[in-house]
């Protein structure tokens, strides 16, 4: 028997493996694309909650810090941001979702965030709130 020569075996792997390699980096570079998304989402979601909690405040006003927030931070990161802020006489909730900018083709991952706060009120020296 004759010994057949390992010559083109390197080239070969590489072919296999370099593709897989990228694939893998490119998932770790969408997941941090990702988790930035949530933070601009939160962030955002936040200062609209702020905003709107504030005594005599609205939810114009939390929709209007949210928007600027979104604006300033997540242009680039956050595709799509859809808003929702309802104020009641207790809480103001803010609800943001989006879509976090895409790395990998054909990856569409959904951004949520919710933020709950309790509306400022004025309670005069003496009652009970």
């Amino acid at each position: 028997m004759t010994a057949h020569s390992d010559a083109g075996a390197a080239t070969a792997e590489l072919a296999i493996a370099m593709p897989l390699l990228l694939l893998i980096v490119m998932f770790v570079i969408q997941a941090g694309m990702f988790m930035h998304a949530t933070h601009v989402a939160q962030s955002a979601a936040t200062r609209s909650a702020n905003a709107a909690a504030g005594y005599q405040s609205s939810a114009a006003a939390g929709r209007d810090a949210g928007e600027q927030t979104l604006a300033a931070i997540g242009d680039g990161v956050l595709k799509n941001p859809s808003m929702s802020v309802t104020r009641t006489a207790t809480e103001v909730r803010t609800e943001i979702t989006g879509t976090a900018a895409t790395v990998v083709p054909g990856v569409r991952w959904t951004v949520r965030a919710t933020v709950v706060r309790p509306v400022e009120r004025f309670v005069p020296d003496g009652a009970t709130p």
